[in-house]
């Protein structure tokens, strides 16, 4: 099980828990990297974006793509560039 520690609007800090794998909050170099794959995701989208599954809801939301569809294309997206 993974700790992610992220920070809520108050600015206080609280510790999620995530047994998920994919569950990996996103930043920098990575947002360049979705930004170069999915190029219809705003500066807005990107900017909301911290986990793999909001990142699937947006090339779901941008793409009209079915979910199971986005997922699987994020998943590709995500094993390919750890190698």
């Amino acid at each position: 099980m993974k700790l992610f520690v992220t920070k809520i609007q108050s600015g206080n800090f609280m510790s999620k828990y995530s047994a998920a794998q994919g569950d990996q909050i996103f930043a920098g170099r990575h947002m360049r990297e979705v930004q170069a794959k999915w190029d219809r995701l705003s500066m807005s989208d990107l900017a909301r974006i911290r986990t793999k599954a909001q990142l699937v809801a947006c090339v779901q939301t941008q793409y009209g793509l079915p979910h199971e569809v986005a997922a699987q294309d994020v998943e590709i997206w995500n094993l390919d560039r750890r190698f």
